[in-house]
């Protein structure tokens, strides 16, 4: 669950991110065993997708106020553990990032984020053949080379 909501970009505020998970899913139906994987992967990615909402409109009052009073009262967020991965991350669509996160670091199999994702295997296919492909161009522009 880390994992998925770090690379959907919100890794300042993982934690607050996880707890809000466990509420829901404390709070909610359960769904039957055959599509609880699927339901538990969605409210994952729609806790970030609000996560994310609610950080672009804390950014946007912090551009203002650093506009304001420009003397550095305003503390900056914590910058990325990894800057290469999280540039070429953050240069990913949300629909990309929600992708890798679920099969690079989740490792489910394309069904199970098809579910998640609610679209067809088909689109989970491209879109991680794309996602792959611009992050290891990103990752080449900027100086990393795999020797493979």
């Amino acid at each position: 669950m880390r994992r998925i909501l770090f690379l959907q970009g919100f890794c300042e505020e993982v934690d607050d991110a996880v707890q809000e998970v466990f509420i829901k899913v404390y709070r909610a139906k359960i769904p039957a065993e055959e599509v609880f994987l699927a339901w538990f992967y969605r409210v994952i990615l729609n806790t970030g997708r609000d996560h994310g909402r609610r950080r672009k409109t804390r950014f946007g009052l912090l551009d203002k106020l650093e506009q304001i009073a420009p003397t550095g009262t305003v503390d900056p967020p914590a910058g990325p553990s990894d800057p290469a991965l999280r540039e070429a991350l953050a240069g990913l669509s949300p629909e990309l990032r929600e992708c890798v996160a679920l099969r690079y670091f989740v490792d489910l199999p394309l069904e199970e984020i098809a579910k998640a994702q609610d679209i067809p295997v088909g689109t989970v296919k491209s879109r991680l053949h794309g996602a792959v492909k611009r992050l290891r161009t990103t990752l080449i522009e900027n100086g990393f080379e795999h020797d493979a």
